[in-house]
């Protein structure tokens, strides 16, 4: 019986979990697709007809996050910009990380302007160590990096692909992230909040 192995507190931590992440996907929906409503609530006026959304949204849940990723650089015809506080390659391993960096790669070799920009932290010597071996590769392969400067985190995790769709969420380009973990990102598409980004 699953009470007996966690035990009633840990059961009910169990189903909120489920709860709130079956929750997740209507929720990230709503909030992308209806600002418009939204902002007039605020303000107190009626909402009157149904805004039109100014964007199509995707929920991308652990792993398949990777797949739109590595789908999104193959399909870029001229820009990605991709901003990740941890991206940790290890040459010669595979990995998720590494088929990341290598489409990265290859899609400059087809012409698409590449820019990374990696979080470089004050006192977190294994991040920067990762992020500034993975920006040495990229470099290496035509891609431009930045790092960002060491009093300021950059925490964020997004890919603007093509001015037109993008990547937003929780994904590290880490194995853990992007194969193990429970994670939640969002694939919009939408040249205005491209622009924005």
């Amino acid at each position: 019986m699953v009470e007996d192995r966690v035990g009633m507190g840990g059961l009910m931590a169990v189903r909120f979990y489920k709860i709130i992440w079956s929750m997740a996907p209507a929720a990230v929906l709503l909030i992308l697709l209806s600002p418009a409503a939204f902002a007039a609530g605020l303000e107190g006026k009626a909402a009157g007809p149904s805004p039109q959304p100014v964007a199509e949204a995707r929920l991308l849940l652990d792993r398949d996050y990777f797949t739109a990723l590595l789908d999104g650089i193959d399909r870029a015809r001229s820009e990605i910009s991709l901003s990740a506080y941890l991206f940790r390659t290890i040459e010669g391993a595979g990995g998720y990380p590494e088929a990341v960096l290598k489409r990265l790669l290859a899609a400059v070799k087809r012409g698409v302007r590449v820019e990374v920009v990696l979080e470089r932290s004050q006192d977190a010597d294994d991040l920067n160590r990762n992020n500034a071996e993975t920006a040495e590769r990229l470099k290496h392969g035509g891609i431009r990096v930045c790092m960002d400067a060491p009093n300021r985190v950059t925490h964020t995790k997004l890919v603007v692909i093509d001015r037109r769709y993008v990547m937003i969420g929780s994904h590290n380009l880490t194995q853990s992230a992007l194969k193990y973990n429970h994670e939640a990102s969002a694939w919009i598409d939408s040249v205005p909040l491209a622009e924005e980004a």
